[in-house]
């Protein structure tokens, strides 16, 4: 079985707007401390895997922090979405897999999605936007591709200069003591 899990990284060191906002939105979630110019939230009631849950969260963490908000949705391991706001609207989406839940769908679809040039430019590497598009094009399953979600999602992080936290982690997992190395669960702030 592979990991599920979702969670929201916003490109503030702010983390007092950013747990003002997600008090304003009633939710329940842990923030990591900055790192990388960017916070990581990890937001309970996302981690259902309800696409909307998700979006409606990043949406108002872009808007009320007035920054950009990229939320990431790893399904099974097999599938990893992502979702750009800014300003409170989205920019950009992505999905690895676009036929994973369509039984018709052709199981050998192409990623869709994802703007690469623009998800570069908004965490300020431009330059390495060619390697961005790299990440969101390789096939999975295959010797040059991704085998797992989280490992296009480890690179795409790497890439991007984002916090590495966000790879493999969720609110779930955090509540259940899988606590990736290195990071300090006392640190983390539980709103």
């Amino acid at each position: 079985m592979g990991s599920f899990y979702t969670n929201i990284t916003v490109k503030t060191t702010d983390t007092d707007r950013v747990e003002a906002a997600l008090r304003q939105a009633r939710r329940a979630g842990l923030i990591a401390p900055p790192d990388h110019g960017c916070t990581v939230v990890f937001d309970e009631a996302s981690e259902k895997q309800d696409i909307e849950v998700l979006q409606a969260l990043a949406a108002h963490l872009s808007g009320a922090c007035k920054c950009p908000a990229l939320a990431v949705l790893n399904h099974d391991d097999d599938v990893l979405v992502y979702l750009l706001y800014e300003g409170g609207e989205l920019a950009d989406e992505y999905n690895s897999a676009p036929s994973y839940f369509d039984e018709e769908g052709d199981p050998d679809a192409p990623p869709s999605g994802g703007d690469a040039k623009r998800l570069a430019a908004t965490f300020g590497v431009s330059a390495r936007a060619s390697e961005v598009e790299r990440v969101l094009r390789a096939a999975t399953g295959t010797d040059d591709g991704f085998t797992f979600a989280t490992d296009r999602h480890r690179e795409l992080t790497e890439v991007l200069g984002v916090p590495s936290l966000a790879v493999g982690c969720g609110y779930t997992y955090l509540e259940e003591g899988e606590v990736p190395d290195g990071v300090d669960v006392a640190a983390l702030r539980r709103v």
